[in-house]
């Protein structure tokens, strides 16, 4: 039987990033004749994760820690470790709980045996939101590892970690109560910046970690649809229509989107030019009421009636394009669009995805020069126009003149699209391609591989 991979994200989602990018790990996998076998988090998020349906149909969705728990591990006990966590306190220090992470740990290493798992991938298990768990997988692995004499058989790829996105949600540094990554001679560990190694060898001294940046699936245009999301959303095909595939949330930034909307269809008038410029946004409205409704009141505020489309909710990138096709995705919609917008906050991003998607489905896209752009996309070469920002910045802030030039260059400048896109594609394969990640994921595992 040909050695298998089990994936196990600690998000709790099936549509999400951090799962996207464990797709496209294990997709290396299978490519290879692997068995492929994904826990989405059932029973670290306790929740069964919604739109499974939309993920690649030779994935084999399994419950890594079997199909009963332990009789006390629940949510409220989990909710209660994380508490005592961020507070300061290790779960190694809480004896009261050792027995409940062997029981989590054995029922681990049955499910490795069962699937005959060669390799494993762990996303986002540092975080504390399970600290349970993260207690249990460490025993297992150890275990399983031994067992079976493995070298290094595990990838721990963290995209979230203390320091990026919300510090506040986890304690103060250096965050004594989290089981820092350790030294093992069956783990790779692995961030996706530099930025972020650097932070990780300050808190954990001793194991080494590897910088993996995420990976972009580039447009197949052999798909055919069989619905527009300009036509189903009765955007004219003679209007430029600009796309932001992110949530709508106050660290998104998306106000700014709106009041740039409303100066560059101002700036068409201006010059006698009878198209209209749309904005298509696809996060679900229901994350951050208060956050939509302040969106809405500066909507209504501008000159831009009827072109701001809430989609609430798209498909990833990643979907499987040849299926679902009631359902539009990300995919879909860039590949009608003309920029891809990402004006996001200064310092709230891990990475950045959408860019990287845009690059990939070559549209161009625009950014802010937020926190890790120059790290994760300026250094290696991608061209885009960028709204300068920085910690103080405000999304209500006045948008510089320079950029609104330059913005409507990358939409009615056919020959500098063409350009951008070249380029931005040479980038994408060099650095984002799954080609690339093949070549990395090779290099680590080495023999192994």
């Amino acid at each position: 039987m040909a050695p298998a991979v089990l994936g196990i994200s600690f998000d709790g989602l099936a549509i999400s990033g951090i799962v996207s990018e464990l797709v496209n790990a294990v997709e290396l996998h299978r490519r290879r004749g692997r068995g492929v076998a994904v826990d989405l988090g059932y029973d670290i998020a306790f929740r069964r994760p919604s739109g499974e349906q939309f993920l690649p149909p030779w994935l084999d969705l399994v419950r890594a820690a079997g199909e009963s728990l332990p009789k006390d591990y629940t949510p409220a006990l989990v909710n209660e470790v994380f508490d005592r966590v961020v507070n300061g306190t290790s779960v190694a220090a809480m004896g009261v709980y050792e027995d409940i992470c062997n029981d989590l740990a054995s029922r681990l290493v049955t499910t490795f045996d069962r699937e005959g798992i060669r390799f494993l991938h762990v996303e986002n298990g540092t975080l504390p939101d399970n600290p349970l768990f993260t207690e249990a997988l460490y025993i297992a692995i150890r275990e399983y590892g031994a067992r079976q004499n493995f070298g290094k058989f595990v990838l721990w790829r963290d995209f979230d970690l203390m320091w990026s996105a919300e510090p506040h949600l986890y304690g103060p540094f250096p965050y004594p109560g989290v089981h820092k990554p350790e030294v093992s001679p069956y783990i790779h560990y692995a961030v996706v910046t530099d930025w972020m190694r650097k932070r990780m060898e300050t808190w954990a001294r001793g194991p080494q970690y590897h910088v993996i940046p995420d990976r972009f699936f580039t447009l197949n245009s052999t798909v055919h649809k069989r619905r527009s999301p300009r036509a189903a959303y009765g955007i004219p095909e003679d209007a430029f229509l600009i796309a932001r595939c992110t949530r709508v949330i106050p660290q998104k930034s998306v106000e700014r989107d709106l009041r740039l909307l409303d100066i560059l269809q101002q700036q068409l008038r201006s010059e006698a030019d009878p198209r209209r410029v749309f904005l298509f946004v696809c996060g679900r409205i229901d994350e951050e009421p208060d956050e939509f409704h302040h969106l809405r009141a500066v909507e209504s505020s501008l000159s831009i009636a009827g072109q701001v489309i809430w989609a609430d909710g798209m498909l990833p990138f990643t979907a499987d394009p040849n299926v679902q096709r009631e359902h539009f995705s990300v995919r879909d919609l860039l590949a009608e669009s003309d920029l891809s917008s990402f004006l996001t906050t200064y310092d709230y991003e891990g990475f950045g995805n959408p860019p990287g998607e845009a690059m990939a489905a070559g549209v161009p896209f625009i950014a802010t020069t937020y926190e890790l752009y120059e790290e994760v996309y300026g250094s290696k070469g991608a061209v885009a126009p960028l709204l300068p920002i920085d910690r103080r910045s405000s999304p209500s802030d006045p948008i510089p003149e320079f950029f609104v030039a330059w913005v409507l260059r990358a939409l009615k400048d056919e020959q500098y699209r063409r350009e951008i896109v070249t380029r931005n594609l040479d980038v994408c394969r060099r650095f984002f391609s799954l080609d690339a990640l093949e070549r990395q994921l090779s290099e680590i595992f080495a023999g192994a591989w």
